[in-house]
């Protein structure tokens, strides 16, 4: 193989990255929008109040989903969409709620949340540092959080407790970007930018609800 045929390749395989991050980030973009868009229109709504559990177990039933038609065309892109949309609609009263306080600590904690992400990620790009070693830090951090959650929801249903969990969830999704983005820039084929833009959909949406609920909690009337 000569030097031509070696830098032709490089070329390719350096256009088929910058093709895969431009997919991703615009599904990302996309992403949030929906469901910026499913929160805002469903603002009001009792059954997300209702029934959070339906709703959870509707989000988690819809990372699957996403999964599943990664790969089939057209139905990946409307699938991470309602995805995005029903996520909205499932934090909708905790915007809600905090907005009845103070919008401003909502669009507080969205620029945050931006800020956050694009921060982190800018910081992993220009780095080019691989954020692998977080692994067992970000899992274990995330267990840890559901099984705190879980007790304080049916046992203790501590304030104290929960704003603690929500500092501690700021962190952590933090480091998830960390994680995800070194991930996704070294081990994610082409072919994966739907699992890719899904997985920093979720960072951002998690980072942003705890953001949220430290606001609210910290934050007076106007």
């Amino acid at each position: 193989m000569n030097t031509s045929t070696l830098t032709t390749s490089a070329a390719n395989l350096a256009d088929d990255r910058i093709d895969f991050l431009g997919k991703t980030y615009g599904m990302l973009a996309l992403c949030i929008a929906a469901g910026s868009a499913g929160a805002y229109f469903s603002m009001g709504m009792a059954f997300p109040q209702e029934h959070p559990w339906m709703m959870l177990g509707l989000m988690i039933g819809g990372i699957f989903g996403v999964q599943a038609v990664r790969h089939v065309s057209g139905l990946n892109f409307a699938a991470l969409l309602a995805f995005g949309a029903i996520t909205g609609l499932a934090i909708s009263p905790l915007v809600g709620f905090v907005a009845a306080r103070s919008e401003m600590l909502v669009a507080q904690a969205f620029l945050t949340t931006a800020a956050a992400f694009v921060g982190l990620t800018a910081y992993v790009f220009i780095s080019r540092k691989d954020f692998s070693f977080l692994k067992g830090f970000v899992w274990t951090g995330l267990i840890a959080m559901i099984v705190l959650g879980l007790s304080n929801y049916f046992f203790f249903e501590s304030s104290t407790l929960q704003l603690a969990m929500s500092g501690m969830g700021v962190l952590l999704f933090s480091a998830f970007i960390l994680y995800d983005t070194s991930s996704i820039l070294r081990e994610y084929p082409s072919n994966e930018y739907i699992a890719a833009a899904l997985t920093l959909y979720l960072d951002v949406f998690l980072l942003f609800q705890n953001l949220l609920v430290m606001f609210g909690m910290l934050g007076g009337d106007d």
